[in-house]
């Protein structure tokens, strides 16, 4: 059922047909000047799109405006905010089928649902505007709607063979491990069964049991890491489940989700489901693709261009958190690194360990860089110690030399937490507001993770706002200068497009020029571009022609 409010009190409920295209109602559907209100309109976007309508003029949709309201509440129902904002209860069909079947809802509880759309919309917007945050609702989240809508559509390809073949060396492997699991245990076992192999970590090889639970000693993964300086066997084990969980979350799972109408893969691109204004993905899942072992890389081969004569084009903003932590703190020393181009890990080697940048040895780098990244998400001395595997004190004293490095890190860290206590949210460079309850809790660990949201939300929702901004921008600019380059994916401060190849040349400086400039800060944002038949085998551009 559609239902479509026209004034107050009066709405028109139908039910829309396959046949319903190139009609009156598939008119005004798509009539970008015919005005709409809608809550979720990238549902409504899709459900129509698979009756072969379209949906434009979208001026507001309830679902966006509330996330920005309240994101710690995320997809919010269209009956809780009537109940919560306008005090009126609402039966309201949740959420919209992509069948429109008839027998959903009655007709009168979806033109309730419709007519009262214009008044909650009017409130939420009343209360956007008193915060300050109407532009980011207009300027980027609205408009970001149909940009996500069209990059699912588009969906990405999936070259299955190479699945199949991966399949296939992951099954040999499996096999190597468990036949060395074997033998090490001295005979076979279910290593699937924790109650199992608890009897051969415990009682048989007589390890230690470092944590319990209810049913008895725990083999989860931090027990099993533990446990893998003092014996092969969890080691092997945590590679098991390893490539288990990759065969089956991957190989398996993602061949089934092909559309066989497309040939390609068509994931939900969630843009009001995380606290952070970051994007998620779902069903499938294709932000969480492993980057950190090989065969989990490999699985990224089988993300190809599926054009003719395609190719990919993955745009990555470079250290970009770091580069809105130099803007926001205004620390002379980070600012004037990034501005001189210089290797930021490198530069913070050389200042903590008082060497020339010159004489920073690799694993120097490499802890400046846990270091770095560490201090974003409020790392603690523990943490830090463990990331690197030194002594509580020696990490402590990073800590502490850094920010005697960059002191203005320090002084706003800690007015991040102070407006966290103050006001109960933190803000982004755009506005976007993270509410924090946590940091006035009485519990310490409470009070500290909290503090710990205070400290980053700020950067990573900076993060999220650019490459929002990015894609909006890069949406418009596309058909602007007739390019048949499409964006297909978004992960992180990474996007994804598919692209022909002859258009390589136009396509390349439109999507570094828009990225860097999307949002100007003191420091410059640089962008790697890489190029390739499929998402693993890409080559970085070093330069571009003008």
């Amino acid at each position: 059922m559609l239902a479509v409010a026209t004034a107050p009190g009066r709405a028109w409920v139908g039910r829309v047909a396959r046949g319903a295209a190139g009609g009156a109602l598939a008119d005004w559907l798509a009539d970008p000047h015919a005005l709409k209100l809608v809550h979720d309109a990238k549902q409504l976007m899709r459900v129509l799109r698979s009756l072969g309508l379209a949906l434009g003029g979208v001026a507001g949709d309830t679902m966006v405006a509330a996330y920005l309201v309240n994101p710690g509440r995320t997809s919010p129902s269209l009956g809780d905010l009537a109940e919560e904002l306008l005090d009126r209860r609402l039966a309201v069909p949740e959420p919209v089928d992509d069948t429109l079947a008839p027998d959903q809802e009655t007709p009168p509880r979806c033109g309730q649902a419709a007519e009262i759309l214009p008044a909650l919309h009017e409130r939420l917007v009343e209360v956007l505007r008193e915060r300050g945050l109407e532009p980011l609702y207009r300027e980027l989240e609205l408009p970001l709607v149909a940009v996500l809508a069209q990059m699912e559509a588009v969906g990405i390809a999936l070259d299955v063979p190479c699945l199949q073949g991966l399949r296939a060396t992951m099954d040999a492997k499996l096999r190597q491990l468990t036949d060395s699991i074997y033998a090490l245990a001295g005979g076979p076992f279910n290593v699937n069964s924790p109650r199992q192999l608890a009897q051969v970590l415990f009682e048989q090889l007589q390890l230690p049991v470092l944590k319990r639970t209810k049913t008895g000693p725990s083999t989860d993964s931090s027990v099993l890491q533990q446990l893998a300086a003092r014996h092969p066997l969890p080691r092997q084990l945590m590679e098991f489940r390893e490539l288990s969980k990759l065969v089956s979350t991957y190989l398996d799972a993602l061949p089934k989700l092909v559309d066989p109408a497309t040939g390609r893969l068509h994931t939900t691109l969630n843009q009001t489901a995380t606290a952070t204004g970051r994007l998620s993905s779902s069903e499938p899942n294709l932000q969480n693709i492993p980057v950190k072992t090989e065969l989990g890389r490999s699985i990224r081969r089988a993300f190809v261009a599926g054009i003719p004569d395609g190719a990919l084009v993955a745009a990555d903003y470079s250290q970009i958190e770091l580069r809105i932590l130099a803007h926001l703190s205004g620390d002379e020393q980070l600012v004037e690194a990034f501005r001189r181009g210089r290797d930021i890990h490198r530069v913070t080697a050389s200042l903590i360990y008082g060497i020339p940048e010159g004489e920073v040895q690799p694993e120097q780098r490499q802890a400046m860089k846990a270091v770095n990244f560490g201090i974003l998400y409020g790392m603690s001395a523990h943490g830090l110690s463990q990331e690197l595997g030194i002594p509580i004190e020696e990490a402590q004293a990073f800590i502490t030399a850094y920010f005697a490095r960059y002191p203005k890190v320090r002084g706003y860290l800690d007015a991040q937490i102070a407006q966290a206590k103050r006001d109960g949210f933190v803000q982004t460079l755009l506005g976007r507001r993270r509410y924090i309850p946590e940091v006035r809790s009485p519990e310490l660990a409470i009070r500290q993770f909290g503090e710990r949201m205070a400290v980053n939300a700020p950067v990573q929702g900076t993060a999220a706002d650019l490459i929002k901004r990015a894609m909006v921008l890069l949406a418009r600019r596309f058909p602007e200068e007739r390019l048949a380059s499409r964006m297909v994916l978004q992960v992180h401060d990474e996007l994804l497009f598919e692209c022909p190849r002859t258009e390589l040349p136009r396509v390349l400086p439109v999507i570094r020029e828009t990225m860097e400039g999307a949002i100007a800060l003191d420091v410059p944002v640089t962008v790697t571009l890489k190029t390739g038949p499929n998402w693993l085998d890409l080559t970085e551009v070093r330069s571009i022609a003008k």
